[in-house]
């Protein structure tokens, strides 16, 4: 985590805030998106996933060069088909809650042209993240519910793609919007904690259910659960 925060201090370091041929700007905004997952299963839905940040930029003529902070979740409902009584009747339950928590840092680049006040933009790069939290919520028939929060010291990434409309809306405040797709070309190393196949722990069986990308082994079923798409919006103040 600390070579994260040295990148971004250097970043940051590199010229003066006030400096007006290339100015600096400052973004704040959320996010909201959902996962996609193997259309041929059904056991997984989206709940609200949101994602905070706060984004310095060195803009250039043409270029404009992002990192900053990100805090944003990974927050999965699965089912489960089971008999809930003595009939031979089976049913799709809302079994288990996949709550994930991730600190991360965007390396990002953006081009764009404006037309008068609205600016359109293409912006691609990388996000490094960390987990911080990994919650197993396991619901149960009689209403009940109970969970198990992991932790990792693992690292892993993503690559975003988007496109960015921004418009000024006060003197050096730009109101922005981005459409992004996300993909994770380096999965969370969940399927690591292995050994869960007859632990009598209920939240060891569910543990490496979440959808996490291809099963290592079951090399034939994606679940999916690494591709998202989303909606950002924010504020952006250029320091002119």
């Amino acid at each position: 985590m600390r070579k994260l925060f040295l990148i971004l201090l250097l970043f940051c370091s590199s010229s003066s805030f006030s400096q007006k041929v290339n100015p600096w700007s400052l973004a704040i905004g959320a996010s909201t998106y959902n996962y996609v997952f193997d259309s041929r299963i059904d056991d997984y839905a989206n709940k609200f996933n949101y994602e905070f940040y706060i984004l310095p930029s060195k803009n250039f003529s043409f270029l404009k060069l992002t990192t900053g902070i990100m805090y944003s979740t990974k927050n999965i409902k699965g089912y489960e088909f089971t008999r809930i009584n003595e009939e031979s009747v089976f049913h799709d339950l809302y079994k288990v809650d996949y709550d994930v928590e991730y600190i991360k840092v965007p390396i990002l680049a953006t081009v764009g042209y404006s037309f008068k006040k609205v600016m359109f933009s293409i912006t691609g790069g990388f996000i490094l993240d960390h987990i911080l939290n990994y919650r197993v919520k396991v619901n149960y028939l009689n209403g009940e519910s109970s969970y198990k929060d992991y932790k990792f010291d693992d690292y892993n990434m993503s690559v975003r793609g988007g496109i960015t409309i921004s418009t000024e809306i006060f003197k050096n405040i730009n109101l922005t919007l981005q459409p992004f797709i996300d993909y994770k070309i380096d999965p969370d190393d969940i399927f690591d904690n292995t050994g869960k196949w007859g632990s009598r722990d209920i939240y060891e069986y569910y543990y490496d259910q979440i959808p996490n990308g291809v099963v290592p082994d079951d090399l034939y079923n994606d679940y999916g659960g690494i591709l998202s798409y989303g909606l950002s919006i924010g504020l952006e103040y250029t320091f002119k």
